[in-house]
Parts: C-alpha cells; sequence; structure tokens
C-alpha cells in the first residue's frame, strides 16, 4: 500500500459510491483517478442532508492543504488545480501520473457542487462553451506532456544504451 502524501501513515483501499479508492484512516484524504472521480460524481448512493453538507464544507475548508505534496504513486511535485467550474475548490493533482489528492471533506464537497450544478442546470448556462474550452485546452496540455514525456525518456534510453555499450566494450561483456 501507498503512503499518504499528508501525514505519510499507510492508505487503505476503500469503496466509496461503491467505487474503489485510496484513503487515510488518520488525515481523512483520499487518492484517486480522474475516472473514479467521474464515477463517484455520476452515483447518488447516498443522500447528505443540508446540515451534514454544511459540515463537510467546513472541515473541507479546514483541512486544505497548503504543504506542497508529492505524489504517492510517482513521486512527483503535486500542483493545485481548480475543480471544474469551482475555482474555491482546489484539488492536488499530480502532473506526471494524474492521481488526484483530496483533503478530508474534499471528495464530499465536489459531490454537493456537482450535485447542485445537475441539479440546477439554469444556473449553470453559458458556462458551457468556457467548460469545453478549458477541457480541450487541458486535454491538449497532457498530451504535449505526454509526448514531451514520451521524447525525454526515448532520450534517455538512447543515452542509456551508449553508457551501457560503453561499458560491455569496456569490461568485454
Amino acid at each position: 500500500m501507498a503512503r499518504c502524501p499528508v501525514c505519510k501513515t499507510q492508505t487503505q483501499l476503500i469503496k466509496y459510491e461503491n467505487v474503489p479508492i485510496q484513503s487515510c484512516g488518520t488525515c481523512g484524504g483520499h487518492w484517486l483517478t480522474n475516472a473514479k472521480l467521474d464515477a463517484i460524481l455520476n452515483r447518488r448512493e447516498v443522500v447528505m442532508p443540508p446540515v451534514v453538507q454544511q459540515k463537510m464544507m467546513d472541515i473541507a475548508d479546514a483541512a486544505d492543504s497548503k504543504q506542497t505534496l508529492w505524489c504517492m504513486t510517482c513521486g512527483a511535485e503535486m500542483v493545485k488545480e481548480q475543480f471544474k467550474y469551482w475555482p474555491e475548490i482546489l484539488l492536488d493533482r499530480c502532473p506526471k501520473c494524474n492521481g488526484l489528492w483530496l483533503d478530508q471533506g474534499e471528495l464530499e464537497k465536489c459531490q454537493i457542487y456537482w450535485e447542485y450544478a445537475q441539479d440546477h442546470p439554469e444556473q449553470w448556462e453559458g458556462r458551457e462553451i468556457v467548460e469545453r474550452q478549458a477541457l480541450l485546452d487541458a486535454e491538449w496540455a497532457r498530451r504535449k506532456a505526454q509526448l514531451r514525456e514520451r521524447a525525454d525518456r526515448a532520450t534517455d534510453r538512447a543515452r542509456g544504451f551508449g553508457r551501457l555499450g560503453m561499458l560491455r566494450g569496456l569490461f568485454g561483456l
């Protein structure tokens, strides 16, 4: 099992809205992928009463990590990223493997905002075009980064083969 990027304790595999994710029992944060976050957002197995919703939003605001986090999968420095339309929700995302870290209460806060938007689509009209463009821009940036990373790996492999060949020559292997 991997270690929590916030408190460094072992994470546990749990099911949240019947979706398997990594969770930290110490700080209450969650590790998941974009696909798993989307799967959770599109399920409504648990209905939170307004009092619980407010409590979860308060917890999320208080728990938001200010420190630099390092990806528990690949070790890269994570970056803060806005959740969909809402600049007030900042998730930690790994730019290398695209894993997501959500501090305690942030997963619930994302659900609350998303479900509200789904239940009140009239309040989100006009944002669709901007959202599409933002998604396209993000996808293009992600693909460019992947291509750059592949090129860097290929260059590193080529250099490694050069060194390996040189070592083989030195040691007669």
